[in-house]
């Protein structure tokens, strides 16, 4: 990754780049050095946030993948709104490959309404969240919602596409999305972000995982 000044807001640099969002897929797109990027830190999931007492018990004593940071960059063009996520991997698991495997994985996260929700339980029933979820392996990447804590649901309907790329110790993955009209990334708002990272080495899956542990903010021309 390359260096940036440490910060806990992201924004957009977009409008400037009268092209399709195709090149922007790829995570070693020049086009990416042309933004601003920030460097958001990352914390375990506390364990009491888990719905599973069971789960809670069962990794109570266990050893947990700690990626410190996770980089983030941002393009919007001709209406096509793209993340990219970078983070250390050094022992990248990048498919399911068993019953008992659990590949790499990262997520960004928002309110569905674009405005707000509570993060710590995963939205509620009246302030549900929203968010694209990429798994390493071949199923592709997944929209997602929720309600509240263990209300996470998937779906493969939504216009969400996704790239990755793992080299020198660290993955690079790329989320990108055509914005429709009444989407939360609509045209000059700030839209609070969250994001996430799973560590397939460390067994981590479901609720277990590292996150940026409030809302960032992601602005948008």
């Amino acid at each position: 990754m390359s260096p940036l000044a440490a910060t806990s807001k992201l924004a957009i640099e977009a409008g400037v780049l009268d092209v399709g969002s195709e090149p922007f897929l790829d995570p070693g797109a020049p086009e990416w050095e042309t933004v601003p990027g920030a460097r958001l830190a990352l914390e375990p999931t506390p364990l009491d946030r888990l719905p599973s007492a069971y789960v809670q018990a069962a990794w109570a004593n266990r050893p947990r993948a700690n990626p410190r940071e996770v980089e983030v960059r941002a393009l919007m063009a001709r209406g096509t709104l793209s993340l990219r996520l970078c983070w250390a991997a050094p022992r990248p698991v990048p498919a399911l490959s068993d019953l008992d495997a659990f590949p790499d994985a990262c997520a960004v996260l928002f309110p569905a309404d674009g405005v707000s929700a509570p993060l710590a339980t995963m939205g509620s029933r009246r302030r549900p969240v929203a968010g694209w979820h990429w798994q390493a392996g071949p199923l592709g990447p997944f929209a997602v919602r929720a309600r509240g804590l263990g209300t996470v649901e998937r779906a493969k309907a939504d216009p969400l596409r996704a790239q990755a790329r793992h080299e020198a110790g660290s993955w690079s993955v790329v989320l990108s999305r055509p914005i429709d009209p009444g989407s939360p990334f609509g045209a000059g708002r700030n839209v609070p972000v969250a994001f996430a990272i799973w560590c397939g080495a460390a067994r981590e899956r479901a609720g277990i995982k590292s996150h940026t542990p409030s809302w960032q903010e992601l602005r948008l021309p």
